[in-house]
């Protein structure tokens, strides 16, 4: 039998090939509350949404944080922030928690090159 289930379907990937000229990240404030915010991630889906919450909600300033994806044929995450008060604007935990990720990914990338370069030595690879 020679399908194989998990093969992505190579005709879809255009919805996610970045074009150069697309703006990546908008930003909608909320017209009702001073200290909430739409982030739209133009060409992201669940992954990175889901990621951005989870980072969001682990900062003490932040009140809410929540992502949808609109439709499934529009191929952006949404991410709403909230802040417990309007003197920290959700541009600024949005940047934080951007920042944060950056540096856990980073540090990641560094345990697993170590653990690699590890076991090579062990292996006598």
């Amino acid at each position: 039998m020679s399908n194989i289930i998990n093969m992505p379907n190579r005709a879809l990937t255009w919805r996610f090939v970045d074009d150069g000229d697309e703006t990546k990240l908008k930003y909608r404030p909320e017209t009702k509350r001073a200290n909430a915010g739409t982030f739209t991630l133009v060409k992201e889906d669940h992954t990175l949404g889901n990621l951005l919450r989870l980072q969001l909600l682990r900062d003490t300033s932040v009140r809410f944080a929540g992502y949808r994806m609109p439709h499934p044929l529009i191929f952006d995450a949404e991410v709403r922030v909230e802040t417990m008060d309007s003197k920290v604007q959700p541009v600024n935990v949005f940047d934080a928690a951007i920042a944060d990720l950056l540096l856990e990914t980073e540090r990641l990338a560094q345990q697993w090159d170590e653990a690699v370069e590890s076991f090579e030595e062990t292996q006598g690879i």
